[in-house]
């Protein structure tokens, strides 16, 4: 049995770049509608989308797999 743990640091403002470049395409493939809606809900809503963003790299990592083997949202 292997045990593994996943981290991932997000820039900012790498994901507002992505959102210029990739715009709702993006926020709809990797983003839930709850995470979106909550996302929109915040004060620092590009903070929140990057925590998202970062915590499901991190499970990947963890879990071996990459964004097209594991998926999206």
């Amino acid at each position: 049995m292997i045990i593994a743990i996943g981290v991932d640091l997000v820039e900012i403002s790498r994901i507002e770049e992505v959102f210029t470049r990739r715009g709702e395409r993006f926020r709809r493939r990797v983003f839930t509608e709850g995470e979106i809606s909550y996302c929109e809900r915040r004060a620092s809503k590009l903070a929140s989308y990057a925590a998202r963003f970062a915590a499901k790299e991190a499970v990947m990592k963890a879990l071996g797999t990459g964004w097209c083997r594991a998926g999206h949202r």
